[in-house]
């Protein structure tokens, strides 16, 4: 048990005794708000994503992650994964990645209409921050389709700096090789945002891949939710 704004409280009770458990158990709390995303320490689970500190060990990881990375990389080539989102096809380092899962429907967070933050998931019964490339990378689509809202096909689930970020993507192609002499100029014609956390360009089967900067791209991120 601990004490909070709320007082006390089971950790990640969701998890053990919310609408999230598998156990027999229920949290009486559910009679009132039907479902624990309306609950206040939910809520505020969420909001701590948001405001939480680095952990100590953050330095040891990355200089170990930043070690296994130079010799996995020795030939020259780098490793990305390459994912679709629209009709855009976008690629990140593959040391960023740590899952795809299926789609999962995301909640959203009262009095934030920032188009961004599309909310919390639940991923294995863990709470995650949902964003939108789309709306960051201001890349046009059609939110519905046929009448129904837009459903995406993947989530792809990242760590940088110590935190997790969900990413709901149309399609995810896989792993991918390539060596810097290929990497093409920023075409003038790309859109201003997209632009702007593009580091390369690269050509995989007759189509332009943007290789996206990454430091930029999760530290705009961080100052958006702010």
């Amino acid at each position: 048990m601990k004490e909070t704004g709320f007082g006390t409280e089971r950790e990640n009770c969701w998890k053990t005794i919310g609408v999230f458990s598998k156990n027999a158990a229920r949290c009486p709390r559910l009679e009132e708000v039907i479902h624990c995303r309306n609950c206040e320490r939910f809520i505020h689970a969420g909001r701590n994503l948001l405001e939480r500190e680095l952990p100590a060990s953050y330095l040891e990881e990355r200089t170990r992650i930043i070690a296994v990375k130079k010799e996995e990389e020795s030939p020259g080539t780098v490793s990305v994964v390459i994912f679709r989102v629209e009709e855009e096809w976008l690629a990140l380092h593959t040391r960023l990645f740590t899952e795809v899962v299926d789609p999962q429907k995301f909640h959203t967070l009262p009095h934030r209409k920032n188009p961004v933050l599309l909310g919390l998931v639940n991923v294995h019964g863990e709470i995650r921050i949902c964003i939108s490339l789309k709306n960051l990378l201001d890349i046009k689509g059609d939110e519905e389709k046929n009448g129904e809202k837009k459903q995406y096909k993947r989530m792809m689930v990242v760590t940088s700096e110590g935190s997790q970020w969900v990413f709901p993507v149309e399609e995810i192609h896989g792993i991918y090789r390539i060596h810097p002499d290929i990497f093409e100029n920023t075409p003038v014609t790309l859109a201003k945002s997209r632009a702007s956390f593009t580091r390369h360009i690269f050509r995989w089967r007759d189509m332009n891949v943007a290789l996206l900067d990454d430091g930029l791209l999760f530290a705009s991120l961080k100052r958006s939710l702010t």
